[in-house]
């Protein structure tokens, strides 16, 4: 079994499938992620992007094709091993009814020391060190059902960060927020992806967020990757046209100069 720190490497996946029933999710999906590098799935619904990155983070198994973690076989990981050095924050996150902050981040710590491990002093640095760099220091003894969405949002990144690990996989995690929360929660993960060479893999609704936020950006349509590339590749007329099936405009903004779509 694979026991080892995730070399500066990739995620690979190669002719992935997926389906249920006999109905087909996903077919063929070949992709690569540079490590320290923030990857975007955008698409419609229905696309296939949360049962991809279901695949990525071991929730469900493929039905065909292979997946790879730095050059090794992800089913050559232990369950310890990975959860380790993956992180994977559902789009619905788990109820932490009566938790406060502090017990929610310290959850993260349970691939290092096991239900029966004990707790140590750095559990509790690496604890304190999650909700300092996710500026919830205020919040920490607050119970985090009562907090607003944003918030908790950062609550569970702390968590992740917390677990130590070199890969967060986010599905839609700016899905019920405001737009200062967006922009707050996706300003966060790239940060902490420079600052401490994480690779980040986020599903989000929003193209103009995933181009302002990813280094990458691939496109699902109908359980297929369409295309694969750098925010100025994907965002053009002709390639908006075949990710969503609408007309759209492209402009650069005009203070980051990056480009921003909008509907025609």
């Amino acid at each position: 079994m694979v026991e080892q720190g995730v070399p500066d490497s990739f995620l690979s996946l190669r002719g992935v499938g997926f389906s249920v029933d006999k109905k087909v999710i996903l077919s063929g999906i070949d992709l690569d992620v540079a490590a320290g590098s923030v990857c975007g799935l955008v698409g419609p619904n229905g696309s296939g992007k949360s049962s991809l990155l279901k695949i990525i983070a071991r929730q469900v198994t493929p039905s065909a094709g292979s997946v790879a973690w730095g050059g090794a076989p992800a089913t050559d990981w232990s369950n310890r091993a990975f959860a380790r050095h993956v992180a994977y924050m559902p789009q619905f996150t788990p109820g932490a009814d009566g938790m406060t902050v502090r017990e929610l981040v310290a959850l993260g710590r349970f691939p290092w020391h096991g239900t029966l491990g004990r707790f140590g002093d750095s559990d509790r640095r690496a604890v304190d060190d999650a909700i300092a760099r996710t500026e919830l220091e205020t919040f920490a003894d607050r119970r985090v059902d009562g907090m607003s969405g944003g918030e908790r949002q950062r609550a569970w990144i702390a968590m992740m960060l917390a677990q130590d690990a070199r890969c967060l996989i986010l599905d839609e995690p700016t899905s019920a927020l405001d737009l200062a929360h967006q922009a707050g929660v996706l300003s966060l993960v790239q940060t902490l992806a420079r600052e401490r060479g994480l690779t980040v893999i986020v599903v989000l609704h929003d193209i103009n967020l995933a181009a302002r936020y990813c280094d990458t950006i691939t496109a699902l349509n109908s359980g297929h990757v369409l295309m694969s590339g750098t925010p100025a590749d994907i965002m053009q007329q002709d390639s908006l046209r075949r990710i969503f099936g609408v007309e759209m405009g492209v402009f650069n903004h005009p203070h980051h100069h990056q480009p921003v779509s909008y509907l025609l």
